[in-house]
């Protein structure tokens, strides 16, 4: 893959595009309306000149003086003067280049207009030319008055020529310029990538000043802002998550130490030895739970986790493991009721899971008789399975996802405090989600599967 073009230099090539185009169409505009100006001057010139020419010779004056009036009217290095009697005889100024016969007399009743002018090309030079009959002292008269357009083109070509001059100066001062005065307005992103630079876990809570940065980078900024949030709360969340795997580790490697410190103090019996290692295996499954309940919550925030879904009776699913669960619920007289219908689709082996632990923390923080309610309800967006058993309300109910958070808000209770934390994962799995609220005196746990 070719590396990308320097933005300083892509914003240079695209200014000195963008300023070539406008030098070009602003010379070629004005290049087109001063030709048309100077060419819409010179016909008009051309046709009051004849006119004139004509009132003289109805004023009086002779054909073979014209020549005089029209040297005093007209310019004679670029306008031509023919006039031609029935005798045959002619006057000419300047008539090389034209040949009367090319052009048409206007009546002596119909006044020469810039439409009945004649326009030809002698040698490259434009000509306009008006030829009309008149009369001199009682005779016919044919006049013909024409314009070559020497110095309209000279006075095009030179201007044609400085044109092109100044835009390609202007195009390379700006080609000279343009870098500078870019790197001069990305000062604002060098700035801002190097405070991006010294971003580290000690500043995430300090956000970029979005006042201080052009509108242009306001949106990065924000952008910015918000990365650096997320980054400090999950920072805060991965050193807490820290702090508890340690302190939760601590615990059964210690009990573990002491226990074999014990035993090796002094000689035991072969019964106590057994004792020791039964013990110690214990608090080793304790651990190898732990390890695998983190390495599975792990494997679910990065989706690393394969569902087999299929379709699944909620009520089959539910009386399953009611069976399973019931002589823990026996123990303590709670009975279930269940309300239930309806398929999800699921995978078996983690719905089991969720619903495992929800129904084992109802049966332990229940009270003795209470009775735990399994409703699900449907609506057109989802299905949900309700679970809710009686007991008083949570000191942190907002932290009850929370890894290691405990039901009782204390280290002494049973368990890790991971098994809510793998519920609301495993549904995140299933692109659904887990709810909790307290009310009337009953924890109620939502599990929602979307349809």
């Amino acid at each position: 893959m070719k590396p990308e073009l320097p933005i300083t230099l892509r914003l240079t090539l695209a200014f000195v595009l963008v300023m070539t185009l406008a030098c070009t169409g602003v010379s070629w505009t004005l290049y087109r309306a001063l030709s048309n100006e100077l060419t819409w001057r010179d016909d008009i010139t051309l046709i009051n000149r004849a006119e004139q020419i004509r009132q003289l010779l109805l004023d009086g004056a002779k054909a073979e003086n014209l020549p005089f009036y029209f040297n005093r009217m007209m310019d004679t290095r670029q306008d031509i003067l023919l006039i031609e009697t029935s005798a045959s005889d002619s006057i000419a100024v300047n008539r090389t280049p034209v040949d009367p016969v090319l052009f048409n007399a206007l009546p002596a009743q119909i006044k020469p207009t810039l439409e009945t002018l004649d326009k030809r090309d002698i040698a490259g030079t434009p000509l306009s030319a008006v030829r009309i009959a008149a009369s001199s002292q009682g005779k016919p008269v044919t006049i013909t008055v024409a314009r070559l357009a020497s110095e309209r083109r000279y006075m095009l070509e030179q201007y044609q020529y400085h044109s092109i001059f100044i835009c390609i100066i202007a195009i390379l001062v700006c080609s000279a310029l343009s870098p500078f005065l870019i790197k001069n307005g990305l000062k604002a992103i060098t700035s801002l990538s190097k405070l991006t630079a010294d971003t580290n876990s000690h500043r995430l809570n300090q956000p970029v000043d979005e006042n201080t940065l052009p509108v242009e980078l306001k949106p990065l900024g924000r952008a910015l802002n918000t990365m650096r949030q997320k980054l400090a709360e999950d920072f805060t969340r991965l050193n807490q998550f820290a702090d508890d795997l340690a302190h939760e580790l601590r615990t059964p490697v210690n009990i573990l130490l002491g226990h074999n410190q014990v035993v090796l103090h002094k000689e035991r019996t072969v019964d106590e030895y057994q004792q020791a290692l039964a013990n110690n295996i214990e608090e080793l499954e304790k651990l190898s739970r732990l390890t695998e309940n983190i390495l599975f919550l792990a494997r679910a925030e990065h989706h690393n986790v394969m569902l087999k879904k299929e379709p699944l009776s909620i009520a089959d699913t539910i009386t399953s493991l009611i069976d399973f669960l019931e002589y823990e619920a026996d123990e303590k007289h709670i009975t279930f009721d269940i309300a239930c219908a309806g398929d999800i689709q699921a995978d078996r082996i983690l719905l089991q899971r969720v619903l495992l632990n929800l129904l084992g923390n109802a049966i332990a923080y229940s009270p003795n008789g209470a009775i735990i309610r399994i409703h699900t309800y449907r609506d057109n967006t989802e299905n949900t399975i309700a679970i809710s058993n009686s007991g008083e309300p949570f000191n942190a109910p907002d932290s009850v996802f929370n890894r290691f958070w405990r039901g009782d808000n204390a280290r002494h209770s049973s368990g890790y405090g991971l098994g809510l934390s793998m519920v609301k994962a495993i549904m995140a799995l299933h692109s659904g989600s887990v709810s909790y609220r307290f009310s009337n005196g009953y924890h109620i746990f939502s599990l929602h599967f979307p349809l």
